[in-house]
This record gives structure tokens, C-alpha cells and sequence, in this order.
């Protein structure tokens, strides 16, 4: 092999994940710091268990959780900062789409028939590989953080299989099949901890053995029917293990039924539930748009506010039915003459992974579009193959450069790539902000009452407009009466607008529909505080403690009532506890408990309470000065020291600083730099009436004794200042006249 032809070769597999993954990362850089969102908030911000959660106590716990050990490592990197969640879950779906563009080509260049498939392996790789990357739908599963890395790390761990089941199989040594087989193997059992939808491995595997492997070769096929036999076997046995075998027995015996989620309303009747029949035929049309929104992505949401079919007959159940028997009608037929059809298995691909989610087994969502993450590369790998079909017949016709090149194939995607990449970034901006998400999703699902009440909640929370957030409230409540989250919210907006009575009515009627909400509780003993009816209030922070031990707003408010009750030692343990041993370690309430530290005299905990709240905030108000004063008080002059220089470097203006600078230069025996600090502050006196008894006390350990004198004559003589500073400036001249 010459020197260029090798070169070309390594170009082949390198040049084009390389692009494609810079093209990725500048298409999703601008979505690295937007907020959390929807269930990120729940899964994420508010899963107590993410602060100790590690490797060994997640290890095979359930069938999520590597996903759980990869939130605590982001939250061991920067806390509740989604960047490092959002660059994670861009480095799964980078890694998903590389795996794409090596599982093609692997499969198409070694295909025994020579075929449009075989001939443009490279160019459909490529296509492939960028369409499952920049498809707009798929922003949905990258930027839903918690989605991402459930279905991004299914797919990662399938499609890595999928890969080493080709080369495990295409190997010419025993040490190379070896390998991958023991590859294969242990990454079956460990994607049975990303989520449950990697079941289905087996039954993907078998398609892939068939059309890329044994292609249509009953006799070469059946040879690995015992390693798929011990693939299947593995797989489900680790899955009884972890979600036990009633799991499964509920499913088959079509016991799996499901409620509506509050809010979220998918029955004609609210109080009706979901059952394993009604949810099947309703799939139907769902299956539909999931294959539709691939070619036309342009009516796309978050959320959809479909209904299941009223009956088998219904006009959404039977026409879609008909649609989709004409689609399986057409793969039958193309395996008819085709055993190993390679369009065909595109279509059954997706079908496999969709199977799980769209038939029996009830869901209280009806059609999510992070669903078919997975599936998508069934579908794409289809559009790829269409596009590279119509560029082939462009460049033949114009006689330009061909697609059969390994160039003409990368110029063709960078032409996709524009226009992809753009309304990718375009679609990714729903989840820039709260206000953005639910509205986009009004616009789309405006049957949702959970649209409604989400939008003021970022209206009220966000941007405390709470009297316009109010009829988004009161249409949540009418749209969907079981709903308790709008009547809650409702309180929290008319007690901003001092209407108290109003928000414990409101708030009453929330827990009359779930007892069990304890953000209600801790709301209500807060509008009791308001009251100064502090008995209710404890009795409501009980009940919410009771539902929610690690709740720290429920101690902190807990702390509130003891702090204007004058209890200050309880109102400390409360808001230790609120920030040590519940959910609000954050800089608020690390900071709340530093000040109530040093009310109470306790500096070490103040230091670490200060401390905390500085790791989470550098910027925190005031936080650095009193860190700095807790060191003082606490003794530690010399530690004090340096945090008081950084706090007049920062605010140059902050006499108090200067001055407790100051104190502490002469507590450890520097004057001088005392000296400097105090003469600094001069322009303070009427703020700081004793500053020249400071002064004059540096000057007398300097041995300037007439300076000294000289400080309190003056002071002593000045009739504006305080009675008591001057008679101490007096005696203090007395004495060191005396001296």
C-alpha cells in the first residue's frame, strides 16, 4: 500500500467523526448553560440522594442507575450547575452519533452483493452519522438532562454492542474474537443499569446478525443462535433480578394499567385509568407523527396534548391502523424478494424499539418525542440513504463530483449541515429559559393545565409578576380540578400580593386534593409566621418533615418561628439542620446559618457555615466580611487577616472592613499595618466617633508618644463627638501622661 492510499485510509475513519463532532459541539454550545428544566428539576436540583450517592452504593441497585453514579459525579464537579450535565449529556450524544457512522459503514462495506448500499457505504455512513446527530428532534433528549443520559446511555451501550457483534464476527483471529465477545458480554450487563428500554437488545441484535451479518443466510445465521441464546439469557436474567419477575408477569397478563398524571390529563374521563388496550390502539396515530416529525420537524414539542382513541373504530384508531398495515404490507413485500433487504430493516428497527413503548404496556404520557432516540437511527439511517440517493442522482446529472468519493460525501453533508444545524439551534432555544419552555409548549399542547400552571410559576418565581401570573393559575384549577400544584401556587402569588387569607384558602383547597404534597405544608406554616400564629405554623412544618425528613425550607422556616419567638439556640439547630442534614445546602442557607453562628457565639460554625456558602457563591453578600469577622471573634486573628484584605480589595469603600482590619493587625502585634489601616478610614470619624483612640493607641506602641497625645488632645476637645469617646480620650491621655 503506498504512502497516500494509507494516509486515505485513516482519513476514511477519522476525518468524519472528528468534523462531525466539532460541528456538534458548536451546534449545541450555546444550550451549556441553560437552566434546568421540567423533571431535571425533580431528578436533578431536587434528589436529595445526589449529594451520596456513589459508585458502590448504586452499583446494580436498580435499572437506572448509572445514570444516578453519573449525576453525582456532576454534582461533585459543580453542584446544581447544569454545565457539566449539559456538556455530559453532549458528549453521549456525540459519542452515539460516531458509534452511527462506524456501524454503518462496518455493516454496508460488508455486504456480499454489490449494491447501491455497498457501493455509497462511506457517503451513507456520513449522512447517517450527521442527521442522527443534528435532527432537530433530537434536542429534546440531549437538552432534557436526565433524558439524555437514561436514553443517551441506552442507545450508547446498544449501539457499542451492536458494533462489537459485527466485529466479534468479522474477526480472523481467535484473540480479536475473543475480545470483542467478552466486550460484547459485559456491556450487555452493565446496559441493564441505564434504562429498562435496553430489553430489547436481543431481539436488535438478532435483526443486525441478520441483515449485516448472515445477510438472508438461514444456515450461516442459525451458527450464532446460541450466542444470541446466551445474549437473551444474560440480559434477562439481570433484568428479573432488577425489576423481578411479577414486573414482567403484570405486563403479559395485561394487568400493567396506569393514572393520569395530574395535570396531564390523556382519558376522556380524568378519574378513568389507563389501560393496556386503550393505550395500544392509541399508539397507532402516535406511531405516526414519530415517523412523520423525522421528515418534517417542524411541529415538534416537548409536550403534546393528545387524547387516547375513544373506541377501536374511532376515526384517530383506524385510519392510522390502515396506514401503518400499507407500511408493513411494503416490508413484507420488499423481504419477499429481498431476505436481507436493507430498507426493510431500517423500518423494523424502528418498529423494534418502539414495540416496548408503543403496545401494551401503559404509560400516563402518551407520546413523548425522547422516545424514539433509540429508534431514530432506524429512521435516519433511511433519510440518509434517500438523500445520498438524490445527491448521487444530482452529480450524475450535472456531472459535478461524485458522491462516490470520500470528499463529494463529506461536501454533501456540510450542505446538510447548514441548514440542520441552524434550526437545531433555533429549536434547542425552548429550553433557554422557564418562561420560553412553557410557553412554547402553550402554544403547542394548550389543552395542558400543567402548561399553564408551570408558565406562572416562571412568571411569579422568575420574574415576581405574580398579580399576571394569576389567570394562569385560575385556568389550571378550571382546566383540571385534581390538580393540587395551581391552587399552591395561587397562594404563593396572592400572599406577595398581601392577600394572606386568600393564599391560605387557596393553599387549603390544594391539600384537600393531595395530602401529601409538603411544599403545601411548609407554605401554609409560612403565611401562619405572617400571622404570628406560630403553634399552626409548627404544626404544619411537622406534617411536612413528616413527609419530607431531609425538607430544609420546612426547618428553616422552623427556625424562623424560634428566632421571633427569641429562642436563638433552637432557631440554630434548626437552620444547622436546615443546610447540614436537609436540601437547602445552598449559599442561602449556609449563609442564614453562619449569621444566626455568630449571634449565638458559635465562630467555628460560622467559619464553616461561611465558608460553604462562599464554595457555592464567591460573590454572596457580605459573606466574606462575615467569614472574616468569624475569624476575629473566634480568635483566629491572623487567619482573619487575609480574608479582610480581599474584601477591601474588592470594596475599597468599606470602612467597617478597614477598621476590624485594623483591630486585628493590633491584636497580633502589628501596629504599623494597623496604623495604615485606620488612617485610611480618617473620612469615617462620624461613622467611627472612637477612630482616633484606635490611632492613638498605634502611635503609643510605635513609641510616637506625642502623636498619640496628640490624637486624643483632639479628640477630647471636639464638643461633636459622643460624651463617653471624649471622657475616654481623657483618660486614655491621662494615662499615658502618666507613663
Amino acid at each position: 500500500m503506498s504512502q497516500k492510499t494509507e494516509s486515505l485510509s485513516w482519513l476514511y475513519y477519522i476525518l468524519p467523526p472528528v468534523i462531525f463532532s466539532i460541528i456538534t459541539a458548536a451546534v449545541y454550545y450555546p444550550s451549556l448553560h441553560y437552566e434546568f428544566q421540567f423533571d431535571d428539576i425533580a431528578n436533578i436540583s431536587k434528589h436529595f440522594n445526589i449529594r451520596s450517592n456513589t459508585f458502590s452504593t448504586l452499583f446494580f441497585s436498580g435499572t437506572r442507575w448509572i445514570s444516578y453514579w453519573l449525576n453525582a459525579i456532576h454534582y461533585s464537579i459543580g453542584k446544581f450547575d447544569p454545565y457539566s450535565y449539559r456538556v455530559g449529556n453532549v458528549l453521549i450524544h456525540t459519542a452515539n452519533g460516531i458509534l452511527v457512522f462506524f456501524l454503518v459503514l462496518t455493516a454496508l462495506s460488508h455486504l456480499k452483493k454489490k449494491n447501491f448500499f455497498s457501493t455509497h457505504a462511506f457517503a451513507i455512513a456520513c449522512m447517517s452519522s450527521l442527521l442522527f446527530l443534528l435532527h432537530p428532534v433530537q434536542t429534546q433528549t440531549v437538552s432534557y438532562v436526565i433524558q439524555g443520559e437514561l436514553e443517551g446511555l441506552a442507545t450508547l451501550f446498544i449501539l457499542g454492542m451492536s458494533l462489537c457483534l459485527i466485529k466479534c464476527t468479522q474477526a480472523t483471529t481467535s484473540v480479536t474474537k475473543s475480545l470483542f465477545g467478552i466486550l460484547l458480554f459485559i456491556l450487555a450487563i452493565f446496559s441493564c443499569g441505564t434504562k429498562e428500554i435496553a430489553v430489547i437488545s436481543p431481539a436488535l441484535f438478532m435483526l443486525l446478525d441478520w441483515f449485516f451479518i448472515a445477510q438472508g443466510d438461514w444456515k450461516h445465521y442459525k451458527k450464532r443462535l446460541p450466542l444470541h441464546g446466551a445474549l437473551f439469557f444474560v440480559i434477562s436474567t439481570v433484568y428479573l433480578w432488577l425489576l423481578k419477575p411479577a414486573f414482567f408477569t403484570k405486563i403479559m397478563t395485561l394487568n400493567s394499567v396506569a393514572k393520569n398524571n395530574i395535570g396531564n390529563v390523556i382519558t376522556h374521563d380524568p378519574a378513568s385509568l389507563i389501560t393496556p388496550w386503550n393505550f395500544c390502539i392509541s399508539q397507532f396515530k402516535v406511531i405516526l407523527h414519530y415517523i412523520w416529525m423525522f421528515i418534517w420537524p417542524f411541529n415538534i414539542s416537548v409536550e403534546y396534548d393528545w387524547m387516547l382513541v375513544k373506541g377501536f373504530l374511532a376515526p384517530d384508531c383506524i385510519f392510522p391502523l390502515m396506514i401503518l398495515l400499507a407500511m408493513a404490507y411494503g416490508v413484507y413485500r420488499l423481504l419477499c424478494r429481498d431476505k436481507a433487504n436493507t430498507i426493510a430493516f431500517g423500518i423494523l428497527w424502528f418498529a423494534v424499539c418502539m414495540a416496548p413503548r408503543s403496545s401494551i404496556i401503559a404509560s400516563p404520557e402518551l407520546l413523548v418525542d425522547y422516545k424514539t432516540y433509540m429508534a431514530s437511527f432506524g429512521l435516519l439511517f433511511l433519510l440518509a440513504t434517500c438523500l445520498v440517493y438524490v445527491f448521487t442522482r444530482m452529480s450524475s446529472a450535472l456531472k459535478t463530483v461524485s458522491i462516490f468519493s470520500h470528499y463529494g460525501a463529506l461536501a454533501c453533508a456540510f450542505l446538510l449541515a447548514i441548514p440542520m444545524g441552524y434550526y437545531t439551534i433555533r429549536r434547542n432555544t425552548v429550553w433557554r429559559s422557564g418562561l420560553e419552555f412553557w410557553d412554547n409548549i402553550i402554544q403547542n399542547a394548550p389543552g395542558k393545565a400543567r402548561a399553564y400552571n408551570n408558565y406562572g410559576v416562571e412568571l411569579s418565581q422568575g420574574k415576581h409578576q405574580f398579580k399576571e401570573a394569576i389567570p394562569y393559575f385560575k385556568k389550571a384549577i378550571a382546566m383540571d380540578a385534581k390538580y393540587p400544584d395551581p391552587c399552591n401556587n395561587l397562594a404563593v402569588a396572592y400572599s406577595h400580593l398581601g392577600k394572606i387569607d386568600d393564599a391560605i384558602a387557596a393553599l387549603r383547597h390544594s391539600l384537600t386534593i393531595n395530602p401529601y404534597y409538603p411544599e403545601g405544608y411548609n407554605n401554609l406554616a409560612s403565611f401562619f409566621i405572617q400571622k404570628k400564629e406560630y403553634e399552626k405554623a409548627h404544626q404544619f412544618l411537622d406534617v411536612a418533615l413528616k413527609i419530607r425528613p431531609h425538607y430544609g425550607k420546612a426547618f428553616f422556616n422552623r427556625g424562623r418561628i424560634y428566632l421571633e419567638q427569641g429562642d436563638q439556640e433552637k432557631a440554630w439547630e434548626c437552620f444547622r439542620d436546615s443546610c447540614t442534614k436537609a436540601d437547602l445546602d445552598t449559599d442561602i442557607g449556609f449563609a442564614t446559618f453562619g449569621r444566626v453562628s455568630l449571634a449565638v457565639h458559635k465562630y467555628d460554625d460560622a467559619i464553616f457555615a461561611f465558608t460553604k456558602a462562599l464554595e457555592l457563591n464567591p460573590v454572596y453578600p457580605e459573606a466574606r466580611f462575615s467569614l472574616a469577622n468569624a475569624y476575629f471573634l473566634s480568635g483566629k486573628h491572623a487567619e482573619s487577616i487575609p480574608v479582610y484584605e480581599i474584601v477591601v480589595a474588592q470594596t475599597p469603600q468599606e470602612y467597617r472592613a478597614w477598621y476590624n482590619k485594623g483591630e486585628a493587625h493590633l491584636k497580633v502585634n502589628q501596629a504599623d499595618k494597623a496604623l495604615a489601616c485606620f488612617e485610611k478610614i480618617r473620612h469615617a470619624q462620624e461613622q467611627l466617633p472612637h477612630l482616633p483612640i484606635r490611632l492613638a493607641s498605634c502611635y503609643e506602641k510605635l513609641g510616637k508618644k506625642g502623636q498619640a497625645q496628640q490624637e486624643l488632645i483632639t479628640l477630647a476637645s471636639n464638643m461633636k463627638a459622643p460624651e463617653n469617646i471624649r471622657s475616654m480620650a481623657q483618660q486614655y491621655l491621662t494615662q499615658i501622661a502618666h507613663s
